[in-house]
């Protein structure tokens, strides 16, 4: 009897341990969601980032930065407010038709004829920093409701293939920093 008893006692006590194992620990939670949340967030890094003045009458701008992923990614859209532009894509900057960047015409600083198209995303390599610069890609923003005026502040939303979505303020300049 006395060996029924502590198989007993054990069985009842290693349930109880498993138990409280298992149970539910509202501050470990929180924690672990926490960082969960973080290692998303440093998944993508965003940094340098600006727009241009426009003109009194311009419709378009844009807004450049240097993105960095911590994994392959693809930065696939972006997205404004509508009361900064009525749409906004993601653009590159390639050779006119025919041009090379050796002809005679200049467009941006020399590069010969020049034109914007929009593209599906840009790729993201790991541990790569992509530039979004004058003159290559960046994020085109039409239609715009007001000019973008030195000292303004634009949130920018972006959407990648994988990391969440990720708004950013983005100050507006005369002038590249």
């Amino acid at each position: 009897m006395t060996k029924f008893r502590t198989t007993i006692g054990v069985f009842v006590v290693g349930t109880a341990l498993f138990a409280t194992g298992c149970g539910d620990d509202s501050s470990s939670t929180a924690d672990e969601s926490t960082t969960t949340t973080a290692a998303e967030a440093a998944a993508i890094k965003v940094e340098g980032q600006w727009a241009r003045t426009s003109p009194a009458n311009a419709e378009h701008g844009a807004a450049y930065m240097m993105i960095t992923a911590t994994d392959d990614d693809m930065l696939t859209s972006a997205s404004v407010d509508a009361s900064v532009a009525g749409k906004v894509e993601i653009h590159e900057t390639v050779p006119a038709d025919g041009a090379t960047g050796m002809t005679g015409a200049t467009g941006m600083s020399g590069m010969g004829a020049m034109t914007m198209r929009p593209v599906d995303g840009i790729e993201l390599p790991a541990g790569e920093s992509v530039e979004l610069k004058p003159g290559g890609y960046h994020v085109m923003l039409l239609d715009l409701a007001e000019p973008l005026k030195a000292g303004d502040t634009i949130e920018v939303t972006l959407t990648f293939e994988k990391a969440d979505p990720m708004t950013i303020k983005v100050p507006v300049r005369d002038d590249a920093p």
